[in-house]
Parts: C-alpha cells; sequence; structure tokens
C-alpha cells in the first residue's frame, strides 16, 4: 500500500472516531436535557445544552424524535447493565422481574434515569417505542425458558408494556402509587402471562438487594 494510501486511512480513522466521540458527547448532553426539560424540549435546547449548532445534531440524527429515542435507550442499557450486576441479561424471569421492582423504587430526584423517567413517562407510546428494540428480544428468550404462554405472545407483549409503563407513570408521574402498590399491580400484570396468584405473589415479595 503507497504511503498515500495510508494517510487517506489514517484520515478516515480520526474521523470516524472524532464522529464517535462527538455523538457520545450529544446522548449523554440529550440525558441531561431530558431531565431537565423531558421530551418537549427543541432542537435549539439541546444544541445550546452540547454547546453545538442545531446542523451539528442533524449531521448525527435525522429528527429530535430519533436523537431522543437513541439517548432515552442508551440511558435504559446502561441503568440495566447496573441493575444486572453481572448477571447474565434475560437469565430468567425472576431477575427481570426483580430489576423491574428496583427501576420503580429509584429516587426520582437522586438519580439521573429516575429524573429521566419522570419527564418522558407522560408519553407513555414514545417510551414504549423507544425501548421497544432493546428489551423485546431479552424478554422473548427469558419467557421461552420460563414456560410462559405464548398464545398471542406479540399481544401479551404489548399489553405487558403499556402496564409496566402504566406502573412506572404511578411511581414516577402522578405519584399516587406507593411501592407496595406497584408490586400489586405488578402481580395483577403478571396475569397476563397466565401466572397465577401464588406464581405472581412469589415472584414480587422476594427482598431486593441495591448495590452501592
Amino acid at each position: 500500500m503507497t504511503a498515500n494510501g495510508d494517510d487517506v486511512n489514517l484520515l478516515v480513522g480520526r474521523q470516524a472516531a472524532y464522529r464517535a466521540r462527538t455523538r457520545a458527547s450529544l446522548i449523554k448532553s440529550a440525558h441531561r436535557v431530558l431531565a431537565e426539560v423531558g421530551l418537549g424540549t427543541t432542537i435549539d435546547d439541546l444544541a445550546i445544552q452540547a454547546q453545538v449548532s442545531p446542523a451539528t445534531i442533524y449531521n448525527h440524527f435525522h429528527s429530535k424524535e430519533e436523537y431522543l429515542k437513541e439517548a432515552l435507550e442508551q440511558l435504559w442499557r446502561e441503568w440495566i447493565l447496573w441493575a444486572y450486576d453481572g448477571r447474565p441479561f434475560a437469565r430468567d424471569i425472576e431477575t427481570m422481574i426483580d430489576v423491574c421492582r428496583k427501576m420503580y423504587r429509584l429516587d426520582p430526584s437522586n438519580t439521573l434515569i429516575g429524573r429521566v423517567l419522570s419527564k418522558t413517562l407522560r408519553d407513555s407510546t414514545f417510551v414504549i417505542e423507544a425501548l421497544k428494540d432493546s428489551s423485546t428480544a431479552g424478554f422473548k428468550e427469558a419467557a421461552h425458558r420460563a414456560g410462559l404462554d405464548s398464545d398471542d405472545f406479540d399481544t401479551r407483549l404489548e399489553m405487558w408494556a403499556h402496564c409496566l409503563v402504566g406502573i412506572f407513570q404511578g411511581v414516577f408521574v402522578t405519584k399516587k402509587m406507593s411501592h407496595e402498590e406497584a408490586d400489586r399491580a405488578l402481580r395483577v400484570a403478571l396475569s397476563i402471562w397466565s401466572l397465577n396468584k401464588t406464581q405472581a405473589e412469589k415472584l414480587t415479595a422476594k427482598p431486593l438487594e441495591f448495590k452501592k
């Protein structure tokens, strides 16, 4: 390969690394905006927070909605990794339910994900769409291992997602639901998967351990 070819490859590599760093910085900046303003923010607000021009944002994302969905989905993935604490993701339904219960016990004022949820959960459709791809495959795997009812699986999954968002709204948005009430609501939601009362209570009654 010629020296010129080496120079071109080096330049391309540097440009790709710079673009990746810029995109990562934009995502982190969007997390702060979602926590403070929520989904009603504008591209101008996002650009000011990130200290870039709106054109820079559009160089990385096709729309404000795509930008915010990716930011929300990445923050969700980061929190899930923390909550699983090294355990295999989607290993079993029991662990997934534990993680769910941990989430609605987050302090919405002292955690970034809690503040973001309190602002974004007002639009349940947006949140479900943003998290669908990163959540569906894992849940399907765990559900299959647990032998959960597979009849009309996609319909049940859609109902399950809306039920969970409704519980989170009760905890983070309206603040009318205590953690214990959220657990009871979760037991009702588990009936979507044909689990009986005893099975649902077993899944939602165990003490939770929080990593410090």
